[in-house]
């Protein structure tokens, strides 16, 4: 399957308004006037939207939408799901338009997680910051997300993930008491990684920005509203981002950050890494434990 990138998430929130003040508040993303099955379209880039926000009555991740480049893409992709025994459900013209794509078609990992395929994204060129945030897109994606597994899940996500959706292993950790797999598809260090852990559930997101001062700024705003920081500022030894992480209105984390490693798969070597962080980053280890 050839997923060129992790193109858009969903998720779920019982406070929209909160969304609203923390994306242009804290973030710096532009809020569409659109709206998403009564909540909002958050724009980082020329794409129409990047991360959609639905009025739900519970918190959390409701899919993760991964692009293909045009309509022959889509429907090998289609057709494999379905050989491999895949549950799969074309999107209707309704859904098309919502997310504001061509074609698309939903089902879910081993562990549950919500997964799309689709191409031909809406592109309007019309992103601007209300705090002059450059963020790192494109044919990389949106960022990227790290999913939780549940334990007796973890390896047959694992081989889905890479056997049937196409993501290539960037390197193996152990942090704190999960196992971790950091997967690619594109020159991102990672578009999504999985953590063994006892629940399965979205550890968060990622934005990446262009400038370090950004993600100073960033901390400034989230600080100066409120927002619970759950990782200090710190630098990854994997990755190489400097970022911090703070708590988004759903009840999942949000890092952001800047300057990460790209991958060039000619010359990449998988690890399994020790050694956790460069510096700072205090309470990550915690995280994965959080729902135990």
């Amino acid at each position: 399957m050839k997923i060129r990138s992790v193109g858009y998430v969903g998720v779920n929130a019982t406070d929209i308004g909160a969304w609203r003040e923390y994306a242009e508040g804290v973030l710096g993303v532009q809020v569409q006037s659109d709206s998403a099955d009564d909540g909002l379209l958050l724009k980082v880039d020329d794409y129409q939207w990047r991360i959609a926000v639905h009025e739900a009555q519970t918190d959390g991740l409701a899919y993760i939408g991964l692009e293909l480049a045009n309509a022959r893409d889509f429907d090998t992709a289609l057709e494999e799901l379905r050989e491999a025994g895949v549950t799969v459900r074309v999107g209707d013209d309704e859904e098309l338009k919502t997310r504001s794509v061509r074609r698309l078609a939903a089902f879910q990992d081993p562990a549950g997680n919500n997964l799309e395929i689709y191409y031909g994204p809406t592109i309007d060129y019309n992103f601007i910051s209300p705090h002059g945030v450059r963020f790192v897109t494109g044919e990389m994606g949106f960022g990227h997300a790290v999913l939780m597994i549940e334990a007796d899940k973890y390896e047959q996500c694992h081989d889905f993930y890479v056997q049937q959706l196409g993501f290539r292993v960037s390197e193996y950790t152990t942090l704190g008491p999960a196992e971790v797999c950091f997967l690619h598809c594109n020159r991102r260090h990672h578009s999504i990684a999985l953590a063994r852990a006892p629940v399965t559930a979205c550890q968060h997101i990622m934005l990446e920005v262009e400038e370090l001062d950004m993600v100073g700024q960033g901390l400034d705003r989230a600080q100066d509203t409120g927002v619970p920081i759950t990782t200090s500022l710190g630098r990854h030894r994997n990755d190489n981002m400097l970022s911090f992480y703070m708590r988004n209105p759903s009840g999942f984390d949000l890092e952001f950050g800047w300057d990460a490693l790209q991958v060039d798969d000619d010359t990449w070597v998988v690890s399994d890494w020790e050694g956790g962080d460069v510096w700072g980053h205090r309470g990550l280890e915690s995280l994965l434990d959080d729902e135990k």
